[in-house]
């Protein structure tokens, strides 16, 4: 699936097995690894976490 920001697109391969984020990054673990996305707000950046999770069932 992917998940469009500010004209980027972020490409996740469910399933997702771990997130933690830092201030605006957030990094996660997919089916094809470990990613690190880095967003220009904070709420940028929780928006995509609250994706992940939802969209990880």
């Amino acid at each position: 699936m992917s998940y469009h920001a500010n004209g980027h697109e972020i490409t996740v391969n469910f399933p997702v097995n771990s997130i933690s984020s830092n201030k605006n990054s957030i990094a996660f673990t997919d089916s094809q690894g470990k990613n690190k996305t880095t967003f220009t707000k904070r709420t940028e950046a929780l928006n995509f976490m609250k994706w992940l999770i939802s969209s990880n069932k």
